[in-house]
This record gives structure tokens, sequence and C-alpha cells, in this order.
């Protein structure tokens, strides 16, 4: 039955997807009065909205041009999120050999160094830590650098899905907001989208490049095509009353009807504002 319902989760975010189509299929060229185009969305709103069902969407209608997709809260550092994407890139058949090189050059560096802690002040092994902290923000903006470089080479133009920004540790959101975001955009051929209920702060000049768009909740024409999209006859003029229980929360709808149906494949009777409207409490 989830397959059934999610088939239509995006009945009324036509607007965004068009957007989204937009930017991908963008001139990379500075236009006559020296202006670009943007080349990121930034979609924000609250938990149930569809933020990640519409980034889903995006990265499967772009998979076979280059997508990547990246859930940030399954992912703990920066360089986990680096080596995720040179995992997608082989799958795309891009080839990554500066990333692997840097990769491997900085694991034979590590190999070499050795900080002795004993017999040595506090105030020496601080300083090693200090450096050794500075040499790690070096190899990673290195390998970003060298991984970017052999994405942008693939002719397919690559588009990179960041979903949950939210869930992400603070050092992980300011890496993402100060060093990979303008890494990305940076790179003209390059597409992003990022999806949360909070976004990273971007400086200029790359707040120009990108657009936030916050998602509305379903109004009552939109519940009322995806009960018609569904083909269930018995809710048929019930929109109103399932868009205001359910606030026109996407994820709502979708357990609502998930639910409904397979209350009716059984006999059971399920009303939309009743008890069993799919949410908790």
């Amino acid at each position: 039955m989830r397959e059934s319902a999610d088939r239509h989760r995006h009945i009324d975010r036509a607007d965004q997807l068009e957007a989204a189509a937009r930017l991908t299929a963008r001139d990379t060229e500075r236009d006559g009065t020296g202006h670009r185009e943007r080349q990121g969305l930034f979609f924000e709103g609250p938990r149930g909205i569809g933020k990640s069902s519409l980034l889903w969407e995006i990265y499967e209608r772009h998979a076979a041009d280059g997508a990547y997709f990246l859930d940030l809260p399954r992912i703990p550092a920066e360089h986990h999120v680096l080596e995720s994407l040179a995992m997608q890139a082989r799958g795309n058949q891009v080839d990554v050999p500066s990333y692997e090189n840097t990769r491997t050059r900085f694991a034979e560096q590590s190999a070499q160094t050795h900080v002795d802690f004993d017999n040595v002040r506090i105030r020496n092994s601080t300083f090693q830590l200090l450096a050794a902290a500075q040499d790690r923000t070096l190899q990673t903006a290195s390998l970003s650098d060298a991984l970017l470089g052999n994405l942008v080479a693939d002719a397919r133009r690559p588009v990179i899905c960041l979903d949950g920004f939210e869930a992400c540790a603070q050092p992980m959101r300011d890496w993402l907001g100060r060093s990979l975001l303008p890494n990305l955009l940076s790179r003209r051929e390059i597409s992003v989208f990022v999806a949360g209920r909070q976004l990273p702060s971007l400086t200029r000049p790359y707040t120009s490049a990108v657009r936030t768009l916050v998602l509305p909740p379903f109004d009552v024409q939109a519940v009322q095509e995806w009960i018609e999209s569904l083909g269930i006859i018995s809710l048929k003029d019930e929109a109103t009353a399932i868009q205001q229980v359910h606030g026109g929360i996407p994820e709502l709808l979708d357990e609502f009807f998930e639910l409904h149906i397979e209350s009716a494949e059984t006999g059971a009777e399920h009303t939309p504002g009743g008890p069993d409207d799919g949410r908790a409490g």
C-alpha cells in the first residue's frame, strides 16, 4: 500500500519540480548583463512537509545524468561525505583519480607521522594537537578540491542533493556552509539541492547563487486531486475535512490514505477525523 500512496506525493509540487528542471538545464555561462543564473535550490519546511520526498524525486529524475544523494544525518564526519560522493561517482562510472591519489598520499603521510606523548610537556602536546587539527582541515579541503574536480570533468553535469541539514552536528553544519557548499557553487557545472527544517547560511557571493523555497502544506484542491488519483470514491467529498484534520501535511495525508486503503481491504471503517487518522496521540 505504501507504494500506491507514495506515487502521488508530488501532486502539489509541480512548481518546485519545474524550478529544479530549469535550474539543471540552465546555461552555465553568464548572460549579457554579467550575471549568472542560480545553480542551487534550498527547500525549507517543517517535519513531514515533503522535503526529503521532493529531494529524492529530483535525484531520481537526474540519476541517469550523474546525480548524487547524501542523507546527511547518517554521515558522521566531513571525510565520510566526500567518500560517499566518491563511491556514488564510481557507481555513475565517473573516474575519481585525483581524489584517490590525494587520499593515498595523505594516508601514507599519516602512517609516517607519530606523535609521542610520553615525557612531553602538556604545552607541547597541545601545540601538536592544534597542528594535527589544522592538517585535517587542509587535508579535507584538498580532498574536496580533488573530488569535485573529477566530478566536473565528466561530460554529465553533476546534480548534488543534500538532505537533512538540520540534523547535522554543528561542526558538520559549519563545514557544509563555509566550505563544501561554496566549493560546489564555485563550479558552475554543478547544480545543488539542499533540504532541511533549517538551512545553511551562506556568505556573498554564494547567497546570490541559490534560491530558498519554503514548502507549503497541501491545499484542499491538492488533497482532492490526491484522492482522485488514488481512486478512493468513498472520500471524493471529504477533501476539505481531510485537509483540515491533517493540516495539509503530506506525511500525515500519506499515512491516512494508506490506512484508509488497508481498512477498506479488510472491511474496517475508517473516517477522516476518527481516532485512527494515522497520527500518534
